[in-house]
């Protein structure tokens, strides 16, 4: 359950710290459905490995104590 919010969690900052992204420069005008794929994966990628870090950590320190 506590994987789960974390993901939650990780899921919503990334959408925001992507969101601030001007693609217009890596991408040429018009490219609506290229730039949208771009924002998918780059915020499914940092969603999934900032929340594996946070769960690692999380394991980490459990262990630790």
């Amino acid at each position: 359950m506590i994987e789960l919010i974390i993901y939650a969690i990780c899921l919503l900052s990334s959408v925001f710290a992507v969101s601030g992204i001007n693609f217009e420069k890596i991408i040429y005008k018009g490219a609506i459905w290229q730039t949208r794929l771009l924002v998918l994966l780059i915020t499914f990628t940092l969603t999934v490995g900032s929340a594996n870090l946070f769960i690692f950590f999380i394991n980490y320190i459990k262990n630790a104590i």
